[in-house]
């Protein structure tokens, strides 16, 4: 049996495919969101479930990953965390830049901006899976920052992920 043409199409242990997965949770989350916005709104369905899905990536964050006690102590877990099977499977990123105190990643495929974009859900995909990643790094440690102007979500050519040591 030969290899999938692309990665998104592997299969996980589950025996559905990558995308086949992303899909379901995708959809699941939509439904939710809509039944949200029938009796909310869709800007106060959409600042509930961020705010919830920021608290809940800072929790894992600390479980997880822990305090970071340098910059080359994230920037190694950052790294380690992206060369995960998970990771290998969702994403496509390089990094451009790497000093002491900054780390330019790039991310050129995302799985979550290609479902949720079919799915016509970017704003509820941005706010799930794009805006948290602003939180974790200060969890990480309360010196390090990230700056974002462009997101695959949004319609940008790829991710531009710079996180940075602030004294």
């Amino acid at each position: 049996m030969s290899e999938p043409s692309h990665k998104f199409q592997r299969k996980m242990q589950s025996g559905m495919t990558f995308e086949e997965y992303f899909r379901d949770k995708c959809h699941e989350m939509i439904c939710l969101a809509e039944e949200f916005e029938r009796v909310l709104g869709r800007k106060e369905t959409l600042e509930i479930i961020g705010k919830a899905r920021e608290r809940y990536i800072v929790e894992i964050t600390k479980k997880e990953r822990g305090l970071a006690k340098s910059f080359e102590d994230f920037k190694a877990a950052e790294k380690a965390e992206n060369a995960s099977p998970y990771f290998q499977h969702t994403l496509t990123l390089t990094y451009p830049e790497e000093t002491s105190n900054k780390l330019k990643l790039h991310v050129t495929e995302c799985l979550w901006a290609k479902v949720f974009k079919e799915m016509k859900a970017t704003d509820l995909g941005y706010v799930l899976n794009c805006q948290p990643d602003f939180a974790y790094p200060q969890v990480c440690n309360p010196h390090i920052r990230l700056k974002r102007t462009k997101t695959l979500m949004q319609g940008d050519d790829y991710c531009d992920h710079t996180f940075y040591w602030e004294e």
